[in-house]
């Protein structure tokens, strides 16, 4: 059992929040942000000057986070972006107004789309569209989000220095949990 338990532990990092490099001038949306992981993600992008959206699906929660984490990084504040994954058609509406946002700011684009909300819903509840709340948030609207961006993603990666842009995708551990699971 303790080599079970060991195996499934991530190592040390080898890697610090002091090693991000100054961002100012990047454009970043981070998804499921108000809590957790993105939380700490946004608040180390705002430490080093990234332009940050957090992208959530409840506004008063977000609004809390901003004001927490705006005291916590010396008045540095994200953008509210409502973003509600479980319903494709309002991920339609949100990247139309974020993209007509960075139009009129005459902002550089969109530099990162760091992929990072998910859900732990029982299996009967379902996504606007009638897919599994878990498959449709984490997998199907990552997917058409980033599908929606790509034109601004690609097109900034041709401003950059190095022609480059990042998408990033936060999983779970827990499908090593079910082994003989049948996608």
């Amino acid at each position: 059992m303790g080599h079970y338990i060991s195996h499934n532990l991530p190592p040390k990092p080898t890697w610090s929040f002091d090693q991000i490099p100054d961002l100012t001038g990047q454009v970043i949306i981070v998804t499921g942000s108000n809590t957790g992981i993105g939380k700490v993600v946004i608040e180390q992008l705002l430490k080093h000057n990234a332009k940050v959206y957090m992208a959530a699906r409840n506004q008063e929660k977000a609004e809390a986070a901003i004001k927490e984490l705006k005291e916590k990084t010396s008045g540095k504040e994200a953008i509210f972006l409502k973003l509600d994954l479980s319903d494709l058609t309002t991920i339609r509406l949100t990247m139309e107004e974020f993209l007509q946002l960075t139009i009129i700011q005459t902002q550089k684009g969109n530099h990162v789309l760091i992929n990072n909300a998910g859900v732990a819903a029982p299996i009967d509840h379902v996504t606007a569209q009638g897919f599994d709340m878990q498959f449709g948030v984490s997998t199907l609207g990552h997917f058409y989000l980033t599908k929606l961006l790509l034109p601004i993603l690609t097109s900034t990666a041709e401003t950059t220095p190095t022609k480059q842009v990042r998408v990033v995708h936060v999983s779970s551990y827990a499908h090593h949990f079910f082994p003989k699971l049948d996608f």
